[in-house]
């Protein structure tokens, strides 16, 4: 190709770059004060942050074409990306950092009647309420959506709405963060789902895993303790119908059967939080050990970038492993749900960075019951032993100590060798 010929496509490719700009301008709008800039050739700080901020950013970058660099100003519209001044990594501290874990949450007419009749201890008993107020943060799945409307989706056998009055014992229990990625958000359909969020929002409880669109339904909850950061996710590949699924003008979940839109969103937050978390719903219900393709899921979620992946939908206990030394809890089991009486865990993740200046990651289970009105931990301790052991049977990659304790089976091989030094 002759030189002429190179420098007129290359004048052709740029004018198209200036133009795109151009449009993305007459778009968006003019810069203003309120808009941040990102000169994203001397800095790499933005990241995901919470639902509360809203703020776009200009991201100005530079853009080689040919033997050509230009340098082109985007202004995003998209809430995903924030801009900030202020995060610095903090590369080691004397901390632990705790977060709980609980399955599905939802308040029927037992659970209901017996919290107006007893309180917050006529849902949860002292055991497990104090695990979760001693931790720093704390993760369930909404199993339904808060609304009082009355008039429920079409062709759906179970549905289920939590009357709004019913915010305040989950607000006493303690629940901060909720994934409303499952099979029972839209039960009442959008206005209900945008009732949800709203409730939710007034009562600083966050949420991941559905949203008014794509953008909401998919973008990460960011967490910050002590200037380490946690991105939290969520998705669902458990759904009704196609039409569950947000999308660029419609409101819904964040789909979990095309695990490559989840597998992108870890890579894209991963390089700006200490930590990422997924909470998944999946799964067979009632099956006591994960399928095929929950392993597959969790496998690319981990090779993503995820540091630890919990789950739930099968409204029972199922295994542990480990992949790349990063955990997998596959399902938690109902928590306060007023359905049959089932086996339920609280799991307790703990990020120790006095051990190790990147966070070793301590995992604790405690083994409990979800009855019909009331979640209580295990206190006797030959059912404790009982549990611990039917769940070790079927978690063949790590070993569970009789106290809850899980450990890797490298550290049970590093732990023995010390032993017999």
């Amino acid at each position: 190709m002759s030189r002429i010929y190179k420098n007129i496509i290359i004048t052709v490719s740029v004018l198209i770059v200036i133009c795109f700009a151009a449009v993305m301008f007459a778009l968006y709008g003019k810069m203003d004060n309120n808009v941040n800039v990102i000169d994203t050739t001397k800095s790499k700080n933005i990241y995901l942050d919470d639902i509360k901020n809203n703020n776009d950013v200009i991201i100005e970058t530079e853009t080689e074409i040919g033997d050509a660099t230009l340098k082109v100003k985007i202004l995003s519209s998209d809430e995903k990306y924030k801009a900030s001044d202020d995060f610095v990594k903090v590369e080691n501290r004397e901390k632990k950092d705790t977060f709980c874990f609980v399955g599905d949450v939802f308040l029927s007419k037992k659970p209901q009647a017996a919290y107006d009749e007893k309180g917050l201890s006529g849902i949860i008993d002292d055991g497990y309420l104090k695990i979760l107020n001693e931790s720093d943060f704390n993760i369930a799945n909404l199993e339904c959506s808060i609304t009082d409307d009355t008039e429920n989706a079409e062709n759906k056998t179970f549905t289920f709405a939590l009357p709004t009055k019913y915010i305040e014992p989950i607000k006493e229990i303690g629940i901060n963060l909720f994934t409303l990625a499952n099979n029972h958000v839209l039960d009442y359909g959008v206005a209900a789902l945008e009732n949800t969020i709203k409730v939710l929002k007034e009562n600083d409880i966050y949420y991941i895993g559905a949203g008014n669109n794509i953008q909401e339904a998919k973008r990460a909850y960011i967490k910050e303790i002590e200037g380490k950061r946690y991105a939290f996710l969520a998705a669902s590949s458990v759904l009704p119908a196609d039409s569950w699924k947000a999308t660029d003008e419609d409101a819904g979940v964040f789909n979990g059967y095309d695990i490559r839109e989840l597998c992108y969103e870890i890579k894209e937050v991963k390089p700006y939080v200490d930590k990422v978390i997924v909470y998944m719903h999946w799964g067979r219900e009632l099956e006591t050990v994960s399928n095929t393709w929950q392993k597959q899921y969790a496998r690319r979620i981990v090779d993503a970038g995820a540091d630890l992946v919990v789950g739930s939908h099968p409204h029972i206990v199922q295994e542990i492993e480990y992949y790349k030394n990063v955990p997998i809890v596959y399902s938690l089991g109902n928590f306060i749900y007023g359905g049959t009486m089932r086996d339920t865990m609280l799991v307790t993740a703990t990020f120790d960075y006095s051990i190790d200046k990147n966070g070793q990651l301590q995992l604790i289970i405690y083994p409990g019951i979800s009855s019909y009105e009331r979640v209580k931990k295990d206190w006797n301790k030959d059912e404790i032993a009982a549990k611990i052991k039917e769940l070790q049977d079927k978690s063949s990659t790590c070993y569970i100590g009789d106290n809850g304790y899980i450990f890797t089976m490298e550290q049970v091989a590093e732990a023995l060798q010390n032993k017999f030094k």
